[in-house]
């Protein structure tokens, strides 16, 4: 989060004003639409910032892809969902934020198998399947 960018200004002072933190974590009941909005608006950059380039590093280091890394664990829920609807390359995101790795040596680089490995984690850490 940016608090010189005007748009993630107005999400960091509703989260300073609700009691929480910049990400909006925490302090209200309107934290988790504020966290739902900025992730939306984060993957929609990702996704018209990376939309012709075949490098995944080049994505991942991408500005909106680092930002939602940078929101912590508090959007699992929301790219547990991206990869149950529309499967992309969010593990380098997951493994960022969960210092995990449950993908097989033999399903790397077979989107449709990591994104099953991912979800099959996190219906076992309790996540919604």
């Amino acid at each position: 989060m940016d608090p010189q960018d005007p748009r993630d200004r107005a999400l960091y002072v509703k989260g300073a004003m609700g009691g929480g933190d910049a990400a909006g974590r925490g302090g209200g009941p309107g934290r988790e639409a504020n966290l739902a909005d900025l992730f939306e608006r984060l993957v929609t950059e990702w996704r018209q910032e990376t939309r012709f380039l075949s490098s995944i590093t080049e994505m991942a280091i991408s500005p909106p892809y680092q930002k939602i890394i940078g929101l912590g664990p508090a959007v699992l829920p929301f790219l547990f969902q991206q990869l149950r609807e529309r499967p992309d390359h969010w593990f380098w995101a997951l493994k960022a934020i969960t210092r995990e790795d449950p993908v097989p040596e033999e399903s790397r680089g077979n989107l449709s198998q990591m994104t099953e490995a991912w979800l099959h984690w996190a219906q076992s850490q309790g996540y919604a399947a």
